[in-house]
């Protein structure tokens, strides 16, 4: 049968979800370069993960072919003392604070 090169007027060609990622924890310690990971941010990492997964999902059982994944970032900064007693005056690092889903709708 014919198919028209159209999606249905009822949904979108393509559509974007947002992803949370905690990172409420995200913290930077130890050593200048050196970036620590609690156990708790681990967990929330795998929270993160079974929401990517839920949300891939989603969009498959929608009608949508998943066809990028691209994570938000922020900068953060930390500042530390070193053992001469001088303030290093800072350093940055980024965070992954949530993903952007995009899906594109099968033909």
């Amino acid at each position: 049968m014919f198919r028209s090169a159209h999606p249905p007027a009822d949904k979108p060609r393509y559509t974007t979800r947002y992803v949370y990622a905690d990172t409420t924890l995200s913290t930077h310690g130890g050593n200048v370069g050196k970036v620590s990971v609690t156990s708790e941010e681990h967990t929330r990492l795998q929270q993160m993960a079974e929401f990517l997964e839920r949300c891939c999902n989603d969009l498959d059982a929608a009608g949508y072919d998943v066809i990028s994944i691209t994570p938000v970032v922020s900068g953060r900064t930390s500042y530390m003392a070193t053992n001469t007693e001088l303030a290093d005056p800072g350093h940055g690092y980024s965070v992954t604070d949530g993903l952007l889903v995009t899906g594109k709708l099968r033909d």
